[in-house]
């Protein structure tokens, strides 16, 4: 119902490129940041659980609704950040072996990425990413969010509202109960990885380019409407995307819709409440011949933090996310089950100590129909349950630590544990994961200027 022709494609992709201009014809004059943490003058800390993140504080969130930029003036530099992960990856099994690495025990410059973080033009901010896959020797065009904020009084109700175009639905999210930026997302490609998971868990990062308008509503009700259209194979591959000759299509527009309440008791305890969803039509294998499925994505999301005290954070984040497929394409072309549906269900428990050691564990859990012609398991079972136990530890990034405006340092150790996998109990341990991770992040721009 909501979808798209077509025919509207063009239509879609030019008003995408009318919103983007738009946003900087709003703009001032020029006046580049380093990175987020030069622009603010302050440290990680003050932005992100454990000094390092990616989970946000409430000051973080604000930064990032205000469009990424809280100047202090100081450093007029570009703000570019260049981030390097060097990882070891062992799994309970050998897995099939990457090109030039073992099936097992593979140590490895994992990634490297150059961001431009902070404010673009006047009152324009991004967050954008170019990644380097070390491990299969390719560029990525990554994360691209812009993004920029007004605030009005509208019949006595404080409001900040305003525009974002990015590629990749909740990508713009201010909270880490919604799938893009959970605690775990510093992961290994040598691990296993489930074979099924809904769309909006991610499977359509950097494949689209999306515009929206978003509202706060007297620092309490979050509402956000956006519009997606699919990027065409030829501009994935020049964006380093890897594209299947017989991968699904999407056609049309896909809309995206956030709403959430949020507050915060005694400036210490903090809670948010929420929902989010898509829907999309899709073409499988890439075929117009048999019609188009739907697929409907619904997800609720939750959110606990307790701030009060500078040597303890905690916070919690749950989420759940209904897929249901309707498979009118897929059943012509592949025999499936006329439709489908898919539940995803995680919690996560994040502590972090002094800003420094950080423990964490997250439960995970996937269900859904059996259909052996859709889902892409031995037996058509979409079913995987695990757990996730983390340690880090992030010497920078606070107030005292050296160079803690301009270089920060994560250090990981991390369990991936499965008591079902793809549909099966009887072997799933062998897909057990234990990763050690070492992030490096550095602002250039960012020493030249001593506060």
């Amino acid at each position: 119902m909501w979808g798209v022709g077509r025919e509207g494609r063009s239509r879609l992709a030019s008003a995408l490129a009318a919103a983007l201009g738009l946003l900087f014809a709003w703009t001032g004059p020029a006046a580049a940041l380093p990175s987020f943490a030069q622009q603010t003058g302050e440290p990680c800390a003050a932005c992100h659980v454990g000094a390092y993140g990616p989970q946000l504080k409430p000051y973080g969130r604000d930064f990032k609704l205000f469009g990424y930029w809280a100047a202090d003036g100081q450093n007029t530099l570009p703000p570019v950040a260049l981030v390097a992960t060097a990882s070891f990856t062992h799994t309970r099994a050998d897995r099939p072996p990457l090109a030039g690495h073992s099936g097992n025990d593979n140590a490895v410059i994992q990634n490297a990425v150059i961001a431009y973080a902070g404010r673009v033009a006047g009152g324009v901010g991004s967050f954008a990413e170019v990644f380097y896959d070390a491990v299969r020797d390719r560029f990525v065009v990554s994360r691209i969010d812009l993004r920029r904020a007004f605030t009005a009084d509208l019949a006595g109700h404080d409001v900040v509202y305003g525009f974002d175009v990015n590629n990749s639905p909740g990508l713009q999210d201010l909270w880490n109960s919604t799938p893009i930026f959970e605690f775990a997302t510093q992961t290994s490609a040598f691990g296993a990885s489930p074979s099924v998971s809904a769309l909006v868990d991610g499977r359509l990062g950097s494949r689209v380019a999306g515009a929206g308008a978003f509202a706060m509503w007297d620092e309490a009700l979050y509402t956000e409407f956006a519009l997606y259209t699919p990027l065409s194979a030829d501009l994935l591959r020049r964006e380093g995307v890897s594209v299947a000759v017989n991968a699904d299509r999407y056609d049309g527009a896909i809309p995206y819709g956030r709403i959430a309440l949020q507050h915060e008791f005694n400036e210490t305890h903090y809670v948010e409440v929420g929902a989010y969803g898509l829907s999309a039509r899709r073409l499988p294998g890439g075929l117009e011949s048999a019609g188009r499925d739907r697929i409907e994505d619904l997800g609720l999301d939750a959110t606990y933090q307790y701030v009060g005290d500078k040597h303890r954070n905690l916070a919690a984040h749950a989420t759940w996310i209904r897929e249901h497929a309707q498979l009118n394409a897929s059943r012509a072309l592949a025999g499936t089950r006329a439709s489908d549906h898919l539940t995803e269900v995680r919690a996560d428990l994040i502590y972090s100590i002094s800003d420094t050691w950080t423990p964490a564990a997250m439960v995970f859990r996937t269900t859904g129909s059996t259909d052996p012609n859709f889902f892409r398991t031995p037996g058509g079972d979409p079913a995987t349950e695990g757990y996730v136990l983390e340690l880090a530890y992030s010497p920078g990034g606070k107030k005292g630590a050296p160079a803690s405006r301009w270089a920060n340092v994560r250090l990981n150790a991390r369990w991936v544990g499965y008591t079902e996998f793809n549909g099966r109990r009887d072997g799933a341990s062998d897909n057990d994961t234990f990763y050690l991770g070492a992030n490096v992040a550095v602002a250039p721009f960012g020493a030249l200027v001593t506060r």
